[in-house]
């Protein structure tokens, strides 16, 4: 598959506390999906102390996860993620969908949920990205009545680009949604659960994506990224960006699907032993060069 080649270093260190750890078990979601745009062309995670037991699996959602143990005394894990990802260009599909009136699709997808248990799970809510009649009020600020699906989209991706305020030190990974409506500033994983919430409230699939966006040679990118996804009767899924208030993703690359954060954290984990836990983080998405 032609395309830009991209090398990805995602680095993550936690500082255990001068006691030490004695157990230590971590899952991890840090290897990009390979997808008809997406190429895998080099992957390796490397965990420091060596892990006593590692297994890579596949969850539920179809994205590669690896399990993670630590046993002994240390005062630190490090974890680092290398890969090279080749995008291509997406291929279009369901302009037929998003040129039709948004509740044609809202009434195609229930019909789909009733019968298939996985898209079923991208309908209800979760605690982070629930269905609600507060997030339907605000959704139907760009759902209208008759309005064309891709109109209300970008409509709602504006709004929430308008309403809310990037802030990086505003939110944590543990910020729910209400405090960030609140605040009405916080990070693009917060961006993406009110999207998310949104188009399940008015009865679309939705579904949240953890990735990146593919940096230049002058301006890497240095941080992870989310946005949203919804599913649309005739073409698959529709990207949506509402941190960068665009519909599609081009330039972005996919580590994971799931319904929220929750299912697709870079890293989660427990140690035992460990006090006061401290995690810095480096990430790099550049160009990797020519074949």
């Amino acid at each position: 598959m032609a395309g830009c080649r991209h090398r990805v270093v995602h680095r993550s260190r936690y500082e255990l506390g001068a006691a030490g750890a004695v157990a230590c078990r971590l899952e991890v979601h840090l290897t990009p999906r390979a997808l008809p745009h997406q190429t895998v062309e080099f992957h390796q995670l490397v965990v420091r102390p060596l892990p006593t037991s590692r297994r890579l699996e596949e969850d539920a959602f179809g994205n590669r996860c690896a399990r993670v143990e630590i046993g002994g005394r240390f005062g630190a894990v490090e974890v680092t993620a290398l890969s090279v990802v080749r995008l291509g260009e997406e291929e279009a599909g369901g302009d037929g969908d998003l040129g039709h009136d948004w509740r044609a699709a809202t009434e195609r997808t229930a019909a789909a949920a009733s019968e298939d248990p996985a898209l079923r799970a991208f309908v209800e809510g979760t605690a982070r990205a629930p269905r609600s009649a507060a997030m339907a009020e605000y959704a139907r600020g760009s759902f209208q009545e008759g309005r064309p699906l891709g109109a209300a989209l970008e409509g709602l991706v504006a709004r929430i680009r308008r309403d809310f305020a990037f802030d990086p030190g505003a939110t944590t990974a543990d910020t729910g949604l209400a405090a960030f409506c609140e605040l009405r500033r916080g990070v693009c994983q917060d961006f993406a659960h009110l999207a998310v919430a949104c188009l399940r409230s008015v009865g679309l699939a939705a579904r949240y994506v953890s990735g990146y966006v593919a940096g230049s040679a002058a301006a890497p990118s240095r941080a992870s990224h989310a946005w949203a996804s919804v599913w649309l009767p005739s073409g698959g899924w529709h990207d949506l960006d509402p941190t960068e208030g665009r519909l599609g993703a081009t330039g972005h690359i996919v580590l994971g699907y799931g319904r929220d954060y929750e299912d697709v954290a870079p890293i989660r984990g427990t140690a035992e032993g460990a006090r006061g836990v401290r995690l810095r983080t480096a990430i790099t998405v550049a160009p990797a060069g020519s074949d």
